[in-house]
């Protein structure tokens, strides 16, 4: 057994369920935030919690702070001495649509949990991780460097996630709290199967006029979710795991289908960038 503690937040499904896992099996001892989990994802972490001693299930809503104090509070009662901590984030929510049209209570949806629900998150576990010389490190995405057409809100959750951690990173340097972000590209998780579901949903409420203005980027989008092959999620866990065992963990890590693809186009002067993601348009 590792003695290091890890809390994993959203690990109910796709790369929060795989990375609770994999720690699991390398002898981390890991509390898997469950909030909202179905009862199939329960059962399967319950699983995992009953074979290994190593995982214990915890109710944590990153978008509420006294759910997030009484989850804090029960790790720290269960940490035995001498043990370190680690944090990683991985708790998201991922809509798309036109800016001029998406709601604005899913944009702030976005924003409540891709960025402030970390936000919350990590300064109520400072203290513990103060005192541990613990690490914190963020599932972000490589959205956060790279804004599509019809995801912008999303991107700017992400966005905003990256300027916080290089900022926080640099704050904690003095008590030797490693912050590292790792930027996935397609991964293949039920997120998809969800964005399918959303899309039909919210464009069936779009006014005529809206319909007007946008008449083939519903049939786009979900042409777009369908295309996604995605790696799986286990190289996101693989990836934690070593960030978790490295001495100094680098700030980013780029993982999944498709990464490099979208780091490079950033760094292509912009009309040239504008103009390859244009052609591919409605």
């Amino acid at each position: 057994m590792i003695n290091t503690a890890v809390l994993v937040t959203g690990a109910t499904s796709g790369i929060g369920k795989a990375t609770a896992i994999h720690l699991a099996s390398l002898g981390y001892t890991v509390f898997a935030g469950a909030y909202g989990a179905s009862p199939q994802d329960l059962e399967d972490l319950g699983a995992v919690q009953s074979s290994r001693g190593h995982l214990r299930i915890i109710d944590i809503d990153v978008t509420n702070g006294e759910s997030i104090q009484r989850a804090c509070s029960q790790i720290e009662n269960l940490l035995p001495d001498g043990w370190s901590f680690a944090l990683v984030n991985n708790a998201g929510v991922a809509f798309g649509a036109p800016l001029e049209i998406e709601r604005l209570e899913k944009m702030r949806l976005q924003m409540e949990v891709n960025y402030f629900g970390v936000v919350q998150v990590v300064r109520c576990f400072l203290p513990l991780l103060r005192r541990t010389h613990g690490r914190i490190i963020n599932i972000s995405s490589i959205s956060g460097k790279s804004s599509m057409p019809f995801n912008g809100s999303y991107c700017a959750s992400k966005f905003a996630l990256e300027a916080f951690a290089d900022a926080l990173r640099l704050e904690l340097r003095p008590w030797r709290i490693h912050v590292s972000n790792v930027l996935p590209g397609d991964i293949k998780t039920a997120i998809w199967e969800k964005a399918l579901r959303e899309i039909d949903r919210d464009t069936a409420a779009w006014s005529e006029d809206q319909k007007r203005l946008y008449p083939a980027i519903p049939a786009f989008m979900k042409q777009q979710v369908k295309g996604v092959g995605g790696s799986s999620p286990l190289v996101v866990a693989r990836k934690v795991a070593s960030l978790l065992a490295a001495k100094r963990p680098p700030a980013r890590s780029y993982v999944g289908e498709r990464v490099w693809f979208y780091y490079l186009l950033e760094k292509l002067p912009t009309p040239i960038r504008d103009l390859l993601i244009a052609i591919r348009l409605p």
